[in-house]
């Protein structure tokens, strides 16, 4: 096989797919838990908001405190259970790249290595989180220095002058101001989003197979999986580019069905108005969301992953003839 070339490694994903019986078992439980925990968040959240809602007085802060605190814990857990499963599903799709037995069970995985994981996980979003502090403030200085504020400067200028010849406390910013400012300030944010994409890319492909690394090699840190990705994608960042566009399809897909999650909301915005509780066609939005994800990874996700898992393999350097992940000894599959 040849990274350079997308069409054979999804062929060969196919083939090594229909020789791993257990795959559909293994991305049905994946996609159940998945889908299931984000159901059950959601569900516990809308019932914590009912119940804020009908604690008041002083007497009950304490309580509301509670259920505040319940509300912003669940989408961490979620988020970390849903890492965790990830990894692990991830690993099966290895083993099902390498020919290698899999099982259900290889879901675990991930949970074993939650401290690594967790760590990798947080070493990135600081990375992208600094790429973003760095990108509002050079996009607000070359915003500020060029004619792209001019407009921005004729609608704040009125204001200003009003602040100085009133009392500044008593200056409020109506809703038509505050549209014109926001207006204004569309070219530096458009500006941020394209410094955002330039330094972002590139980083998110050096550390794209940082996950793998921990797969195989569990005893690195965080800092080592992250520099064994970048030295296994130097080179290779357009031929992963490229099998992203060979799958163009799958993530089309993917982006149609989250849209459905958000039905509510735009179909209003072409002049159709739902009938019936708001709240009841979020849910049932939701609902097809979940369903239509669950029927996207039940007949396309191993495929997708299988492919990337080839990519890997094929990058990763040769340590032993056994070629083999670190996955776990035989009764943890």
């Amino acid at each position: 096989m040849d990274i350079h070339n997308p069409k054979e490694l999804t062929a060969c994903a196919s083939r090594r797919l229909k020789d791993a019986p257990q795959a559909p078992k293994v991305v049905l439980i994946y996609s159940a838990l998945i889908l299931g925990l984000a159901a059950l968040v959601t569900l516990a959240n809308y019932a914590l908001q009912l119940q804020i809602n009908q604690t008041g007085g002083l007497s009950r802060r304490n309580i509301r405190a509670v259920f505040s605190a319940l509300q912003t814990m669940l989408p961490l857990l979620q988020t970390m259970v849903a890492l965790c499963l990830e990894l692990g599903y991830r690993s099966c799709m290895v083993r099902a790249a390498r020919g290698q037995f899999l099982s259900p069970q290889g879901l675990r995985l991930g949970f074993s290595r939650f401290w690594p994981l967790l760590r990798l996980t947080l070493l990135q979003a600081a990375m992208y989180l600094a790429i973003g502090f760095i990108s509002v403030y050079a996009s607000s200085v070359i915003f500020l220095m060029t004619p792209l504020s001019n407009g921005f400067m004729e609608a704040l200028t009125p204001l200003m002058e009003q602040a100085m010849t009133t009392d500044p406390n008593a200056l409020v910013l109506d809703d038509a101001a505050y549209l014109a400012l926001t207006q204004t300030m569309v070219p530096m944010l458009v500006l941020a989003l394209v410094i955002f994409a330039a330094a972002a890319l590139p980083l998110a492909y050096r550390l794209r197979m940082s996950g793998y690394v921990l797969i195989d090699k569990p005893a690195n840190g965080a800092m080592a999986c992250m520099r064994e990705s970048r030295a296994m994608m130097r080179f290779h960042c357009r031929d992963l580019l490229r099998l992203d566009l060979r799958l163009w399809w799958y993530y089309l897909l993917s982006g149609a069905v989250t849209v459905l999650a958000y039905g509510d909301l735009i179909l209003p915005l072409f002049g159709l108005t739902l009938p019936g509780s708001a709240t009841v066609w979020s849910f049932v939005f939701y609902g097809l969301y979940l369903a239509a994800q669950f029927a996207l990874n039940l007949l396309f996700l191993n495929r997708v992953e299988t492919t990337y898992a080839l990519a890997y393999d094929i990058l990763r350097p040769k340590e032993n003839p056994s070629g083999g992940a670190v996955l776990g000894n035989i009764f943890q599959m």
